[in-house]
C-alpha cells in the first residue's frame, strides 16, 4: 500500500506524518534534495524531471506514506508519474481563514497568500478526485468540519489504519459489481430521499456534522458510520422504527427505473435490508458507500456492457448521475436542488 497525502502549505501534513506507525513514513522534499541538491534552484521542466525520477523509484518499495503537493498556486507539479506511484491519495482540508493566519505567521509560506486559498484547495480536490476516479484509485478528503483543523488527529490516524487494513472505495464497488446479477440495462438508486421519500437515519433522530464539508468521499462515510454505530447503541430502535412499509415509496421514479434495480444506500443498514426483502431488490450498504464508490459502480458496469441508469438526490449521488447514461436527480419537496448541489454542474441530468 502506498499513500499520498496531499495538501496546501501549512494544512499539517507533517504533524500527521509525524504520528503514523503502520506505514513507513517518507519525507518527499528531503527525497527530492536527496536526488538534486540544488532542487529549488531547477527550472520547473527540471524540477518536473527529479519528480519523475523519484516516483519511478519507489515504484519499488511497499507500505509507505509520502506527502505531496499538486500545485503551487497555479503551477501544477503533480506528474502522470506521482499518480501511478499511489494506490490512495488523502487531502487534508484545513479552512482556509485558517491557512491563511498560519500563512501568515510563516515566513516561507507567506508568499501564498497572493493566490485565493479558497479556490485553491478546491482546484486541488477536484483535480485529484477527477485523475483518481479516471485511474480507478482511491481519493479520499480528510477534513474536520466542525472546527476547520484537527486538534487530536487519532482519528486519521485511525482512517490511515483502515486503509492499511483494506478499506477502499474501488475496490468496494468492484465487489459490488461482481455481485450484480447479468442484465442489459442496471438502475442504479440511492435509498433515503430518493427511493423513500424520508431520511432513515433521520427518523431515528441521527444528526452528524460529517457531511458539512460537502465532501462525500470514503473518509467521511467511515466517519459516519463509526458515529451512527455508536448512536444506534444507545437507541432502543424497536421503539422509534416504525413499520418499514410506512415509509414513502417516491413515485417520481418508480415508473422509470428498468432492468436490475440496485440501491446503493449509506442509510441504516437494519431498515434497507428490510426494505430490500420487501419489494425484492438487491441492497448494498456500508462504511465503504460513498460518492466514489457510486461513481466507480457506475462506470465498472458500463466497463461490462451495461446501459446505467442513475437516479439520486445530493452531492452523495453526483459522481454516479454524472457518469450514468441517463441520470435522474431527486428534487426537494418544495421543488429545488440539494443545496449540496450547489454550484455543481448538472447539464444532462433529468429533474423529477
Amino acid at each position: 500500500m502506498r499513500i499520498g497525502l496531499y495538501g496546501l502549505p501549512t494544512a499539517g501534513k507533517t504533524f500527521i506524518l509525524d504520528k503514523v506507525k503502520s506505514l513507513e513514513v517518507l519525507a518527499g522534499s528531503t527525497l527530492l534534495k536527496e536526488i538534486a541538491p540544488n532542487f529549488h534552484d531547477l527550472s520547473g521542466n527540471q524540477k518536473d524531471e527529479v519528480r519523475k525520477q523519484l516516483a519511478v523509484f519507489l515504484k519499488g518499495k511497499n507500505d509507505f506514506i509520502m506527502d505531496g503537493h499538486y500545485s503551487f498556486g497555479e503551477e501544477i507539479v503533480f506528474t502522470e508519474a506521482d499518480g501511478d506511484l499511489y494506490d490512495a491519495f488523502l487531502y487534508l482540508y484545513v479552512d482556509p481563514d485558517i491557512l491563511k493566519e498560519r500563512m501568515k505567521e510563516s515566513t516561507r509560506n507567506s508568499k501564498y497568500l497572493r493566490n485565493d486559498i479558497d479556490e485553491w484547495q478546491k482546484f486541488e480536490i477536484d483535480s485529484l478526485r477527477d485523475y483518481c476516479h479516471k485511474h480507478n484509485k482511491d481519493f479520499y478528503v480528510i477534513d474536520n468540519p466542525k472546527e476547520g483543523f484537527f486538534s487530536d488527529i487519532n482519528l486519521v490516524l485511525d482512517f490511515i489504519d483502515e486503509i492499511v487494513r483494506g478499506f477502499s472505495s474501488f475496490k468496494t464497488a468492484s465487489n459490488i459489481v461482481a455481485r450484480i446479477p447479468e442484465a442489459a440495462v442496471i438502475s442504479l438508486i440511492d435509498g433515503d430521499r430518493t427511493y423513500i421519500k424520508e431520511d432513515s437515519s433521520a427518523h431515528l433522530g441521527y444528526k452528524t456534522h460529517v457531511f458539512d464539508g460537502n465532501f462525500y468521499t470514503g473518509f467521511q462515510s467511515w466517519r459516519h458510520h463509526r458515529e451512527l454505530a455508536e448512536f444506534l447503541s444507545q437507541v432502543d430502535c424497536s421503539k422509534k422504527a416504525k413499520d418499514v412499509r410506512e415509509f414513502t415509496i417516491n413515485n417520481r421514479i418508480t415508473g422509470l427505473l428498468e432492468g436490475e434495480p440496485i440501491i446503493l444506500t449509506t442509510g441504516i443498514i437494519d431498515i434497507w435490508k428490510m426494505i430490500g426483502n420487501i419489494y425484492g431488490m438487491s441492497v448494498f450498504y456500508g462504511n465503504e458507500l460513498n460518492a466514489d464508490t457510486k461513481y466507480f459502480v457506475a462506470k465498472l458496469l458500463q466497463n461490462r456492457g451495461c446501459y446505467v441508469k442513475a437516479f439520486g438526490d445530493s452531492m452523495n449521488d453526483y459522481y454516479m448521475l454524472k457518469q450514468a447514461d441517463a441520470a435522474y436527480l431527486v428534487l426537494k419537496s418544495d421543488g429545488t436542488v440539494s443545496s449540496s448541489l450547489k454550484n455543481r454542474e448538472l447539464e444532462g441530468v433529468t429533474f423529477v
